[in-house]
């Protein structure tokens, strides 16, 4: 059982390649419209995706969602997405489709994600509303250097007194 994990998505289209062969530069748009020119969408019942193959699994990538999957397949899945972008199809630059967002050891504790019920001050998830704000009342009482509030000076800077104006 392999503990690296690797989240994988497809290549967003801002991103940017060097050629350094050439010098020039593509971007992961013109990846995305290579992909459509090579036929590499395939459409399913949710939408469309790009299907790779590894030990005979398919794995599906659709853009905007992120898949977690072990190290080695991550890499080979890599290198099988790679496609030739450009007008050169013999010697164009070959890039992946798919890019790495980040690797993690499964071993190690991952940061949770906030839900808005998560108390800013422990980082606990309270679950409901309610929950959260009886517990901010705990935590002022234990933390009251946390909710110092500054006086607001409701008058401004000229002074105290209202015109007949303002009235």
């Amino acid at each position: 059982m392999e503990s690296l994990q690797v989240r994988l998505r497809l290549v967003s289209p801002d991103k940017e390649f060097n050629n350094p062969e050439t010098g020039n530069t593509v971007v992961g748009k013109e990846i995305l419209k290579q992909m459509k020119t090579n036929n590499v969408w395939k459409i399913d019942h949710v939408g469309r995706y790009a299907g790779l193959q590894f030990d005979g699994q398919e794995f599906k990538f659709r853009e905007g969602e992120v898949t977690t999957i072990p190290a080695t397949v991550a890499n080979h899945l890599r290198r099988a997405s790679a496609i030739v972008v450009g007008s050169d199809k013999l010697n164009g630059p070959m890039l992946p489709f798919l890019e790495v967002v980040d690797t993690f050891e499964m071993t190690e504790p991952q940061k949770a994600a906030t839900t808005p019920t998560t108390c800013p001050i422990c980082g606990v998830d309270q679950k409901t509303f309610p929950a959260l704000t009886r517990h901010l009342g705990q935590e002022r009482k234990k933390h009251p250097e946390l909710f110092v509030e500054d006086k607001t000076d409701w008058a401004g800077p000229q002074g105290g007194t209202l015109d007949e104006t303002e009235e």
